[in-house]
């Protein structure tokens, strides 16, 4: 019976060793994102879209998925398969803007993002 034991033990400080390999996802991890797109378009520069009004907003990207009013502030989010983009609005102009692939990993330049939202626009009904 002895012999039993001591594989049992073997299995038990062997069983120790082993590590989850499942994903590890961060917002604070500082990974960058990865820009992948069927229908990327052309390229939008940040510059062209700080600025822009509502009307310009619409007709370059069509109708946001998400609208969230703040005070004087608005935040617009837009989808295309390949990322998610957040236009910042305050004075009824675009601000600032931000750009995510789908597991949250900030892109840089948004430019590509921009420009796949863009190809890719809602229809206004």
């Amino acid at each position: 019976m002895k012999p039993v034991h001591g594989a049992f033990a073997l299995a038990l400080l062997l069983g120790g060793c082993v590590t989850d390999s499942g994903p590890n996802y961060s917002l604070t991890g500082g990974e960058t994102g990865v820009f992948r797109s069927a229908n990327a378009g052309r390229a939008i520069p940040v510059s062209q879209i700080k600025g822009m009004d509502e009307r310009q907003l619409l007709a370059t990207f069509g109708a946001p998925q998400l609208d969230r009013k703040d005070a004087s502030s608005r935040v617009l989010r837009y989808q295309s398969d390949a990322c998610t983009l957040f236009v910042f609005v305050s004075a009824n102009q675009a601000q600032y803007a931000e750009a995510y692939d789908p597991q949250l990993r900030p892109l840089s330049p948004i430019d590509q993002c921009a420009g796949s939202v863009a190809a890719q626009k809602r229809r206004v009904a």
